[in-house]
């Protein structure tokens, strides 16, 4: 049965909050089971579809804070080398950017930063998972929203050794880059 599982990942002392928010049954992965993750299958077209109405609805909850911009590097798609010649690659859209670096850990995160109030969204790694930022205001706000993007999904709170899946670099820049955010917002 497909279900969205969250947790609070950490906060810290400006109050801004890091969140996981992930679908599961997931493909087995070693970093989510040294995590102590446990609900492991394989995807197939259901599968797939309903992942794709959770972004969709995360996108769509998280876009209420504002228009989401991409603040880490475009991904290109690939062309052939004589093309390049005459014109820039066309760079993927946001949906894809967001997905591409769920699917091939060989790339680099993406970073989605929605209106100026610190709220955003990353992923990586190859995870299939969403690292979600949100200030003090917004934070007790999330198990809700968990709920919406849910849609009829169940949803289970599911605490992890997150660092095994986030390493310490990773979570010290995700939450720098949070209390950036919470001071140009003001």
């Amino acid at each position: 049965m497909f279900t969205v599982h969250w947790s609070l990942v950490s906060p810290d002392s400006s109050g801004a909050a890091l969140f996981a928010l992930w679908p599961a049954p997931m493909n087995d992965d070693v970093c989510f089971r040294d995590a102590g993750f446990t609900d492991f299958g394989d995807a197939d077209e259901a599968w797939d579809a309903n992942a794709e109405g959770l972004l969709s609805r995360l996108l769509a909850e998280m876009s209420m804070h504002g228009e989401p911009r991409l603040v880490s590097a475009a991904l290109e798609q690939p062309q052939p080398w004589f093309r390049s010649l005459f014109r820039k690659p066309d760079v993927f859209n946001l949906r894809d950017q967001i997905s591409l670096p769920i699917q091939w850990d060989q790339l680099p995160d993406c970073v989605v930063e929605f209106g100026e109030a610190g709220v955003s969204l990353r992923t990586g790694q190859g995870h299939h998972i969403f690292w979600i930022t949100l200030p003090r205001r917004l934070r007790d706000a999330f198990p809700a929203l968990v709920h919406t993007v849910a849609g009829p999904h169940p949803v289970l709170k599911t605490d992890l050794r997150w660092d095994k899946l986030v390493g310490a670099e990773r979570q010290n820049n995700a939450m720098q880059q949070t209390r950036d955010e919470v001071r140009r917002s003001g």
